[in-house]
């Protein structure tokens, strides 16, 4: 009788054993998944093997590893996430810079512009105030002005005169020798 119920016991363990799993099986499977970078699929493969044997050390072990490695992802994600907002803040940034310098530049050359037109409309406008002399009026100038360029002309005409007579007394006549 005795080896009746050892021989059902094995059975029953041998059955239970290809149909279900055990803790190392699940430990196994959590390892393969986290290896695949399956994070999920690890910790709940590990957990289903805790739910069998809540005292196994290797499965609290790598459950402990692998809640590590997926707040370590969190982290880098988050990581991430910041890096690309702060990117899109600094570009947005550079953006609103750029216009705001296209509109100062623009400012600028309207400025520049309308100084330019301020500036042509002064010289037009002293031009008008200044007294134009009329079609067969004479202009006038001073007594002293006038003075000045007789005396000039004068110096002028006499230098002329000292070339000439340089260049008369260099003048050989030359013979005809044919």
């Amino acid at each position: 009788m005795n080896a009746i119920k050892i021989f059902f016991l094995v059975m029953i363990g041998t059955i239970s054993l290809s149909f279900g799993q055990t803790a190392d099986d699940y430990f196994h499977n959590g390892a393969q998944h986290y290896i695949d970078s399956q994070l999920q699929q690890a910790i709940a493969a590990v957990q289903k093997g805790l739910e069998m044997e809540p005292e196994n050390p290797r499965l609290q072990a790598l459950l402990e590893k692998l809640k590590e490695q997926q707040k370590q992802q969190q982290q880098q994600k988050q990581q991430q996430q910041q890096n690309k907002d702060q990117q899109k803040q600094d570009q947005q940034k550079q953006q609103q810079q750029n216009q705001d310098d296209q509109q100062d530049q623009k400012k600028k050359d309207q400025q520049q512009q309308q100084q330019n037109q301020d500036r042509d409309q002064q010289k037009k406008d002293q031009q008008k105030e200044q007294p134009q002399p009329q079609e067969g009026e004479k202009k006038e100038i001073s007594k002293k002005d006038a003075e000045r360029i007789l005396q000039a002309l004068r110096s002028k005409e006499k230098e002329n005169q000292k070339l000439r007579a340089i260049k008369l007394k260099g003048k050989k006549k030359v013979k005809k020798d044919w």
